[in-house]
């Protein structure tokens, strides 16, 4: 029997958020594992080796890191539907690749910080949760003024991208490729949602026709899924043998093979790196192995953009 596809997440985090899309949009079943959203995380950090940031997706033994190698999974294991749906899948995918590097970097930096000063007494910003993300980011928690100056700043970004992505729906199409969902509605839709979620509202800042593009995304859902306690996945892991790592072409510079490494984010959360044996580099992506009592011998991926690899002490 097929491995499950498992979810560690949590409920308002917008990178998971992006991947529950896909999920739904390929109609999948899958278990929820809810995993708290700031640290310490007992159960999941045995799993990923270190990494602190959500979400994962753990297939027996192998751990996936990172929306982008978990999204690139679930197309290679899920062909159909496919997430580029137009004739030239190649210019799909480079078009979506950076329409992605610009909503996960600058799109979700603005609405983020917006949110988070403009309605600072909202529900979800406790203090728990602020020195968390204050820590994560390697940063002060910010003072009231601050937090004014702030709102201002990122909301004046904030409106021409959200100009742009009016323009781009004003034509009438359902979704951002036309008339099939998408990855492009995905990676656009999450930056958004989450200024919803943060603030406990649905923001009369987002406008129509973004609104109700909004909400025929939403109306795809998530796919078929029930929850799953922490430790029951953590127990799956021990039970499996993870298959062989995929081949690799590594490059002058690269560590070699069987070498501890640290695989850290080069944006933030440096200092929760994944610490394991290189077992398979290539150009695009990257695997470790680590093992400890509760997980047994996992195997954890990484895509090589967007992350440092250096070896360290064993």
């Amino acid at each position: 029997m097929a491995a499950e596809l498992i979810l560690h997440h949590y409920d308002f985090s917008n990178y998971s958020e992006k991947v529950r899309l896909v999920l739904g949009l390929k109609g999948l079943s899958w278990r929820s594992v809810e995993i708290p959203p700031v640290l310490p995380k007992p159960d999941y950090l045995p799993l990923t080796g270190g990494y602190r940031r959500a979400p994962a997706l753990q297939i027996g033994a192998e751990v996936y890191c990172d929306t982008v190698r978990i999204i690139e999974e679930l197309e290679r294991r899920f062909p159909q539907p496919s997430l580029y749906p137009g004739p030239d899948v190649a210019a799909q995918r480079a078009f979506i690749a950076g329409l992605e590097r610009w909503t996960d970097s600058i799109l979700i930096r603005n609405t983020i910080n917006y949110t988070s000063c403009a309605y600072a007494d909202a529900e979800r910003f406790t203090p728990d949760f602020l020195a968390d993300r204050a820590a994560l980011l390697g940063k002060p928690e910010p003072g009231l003024a601050h937090r004014r100056a702030a709102a201002d700043k990122n909301l004046s970004q904030l409106r021409p991208q959200l100009a742009w992505i009016h323009d781009l729906l004003s034509d009438g199409r359902p979704y951002v490729c036309g008339d099939s969902m998408s990855l492009a509605d995905c990676v656009i839709y999450h930056p958004l949602w989450v200024m919803d979620q943060l603030s406990g509202q649905r923001l009369a800042l987002i406008p129509e026709p973004i609104r109700r593009w909004m909400d025929r995304v939403a109306a795809r859902g998530h796919g078929n899924f029930r929850p799953m306690r922490s430790s029951e996945a953590l127990d799956l892991a021990a039970a499996a043998d993870p298959p062989p790592p995929p081949p690799s072409e590594p490059f002058d510079g690269d560590p070699a093979l069987g070498q501890t490494v640290a695989v850290t984010p080069t944006d933030y959360g440096k200092a929760n790196p994944s610490i394991g044996t290189l077992v398979s580099i290539d150009a695009v992506r990257m695997a470790l192995q680590h093992s400890q009592a509760r997980t047994g011998l996992v195997t954890v991926h990484f895509p090589r953009f967007g992350y440092q690899l250096r070896q360290v002490s064993s």
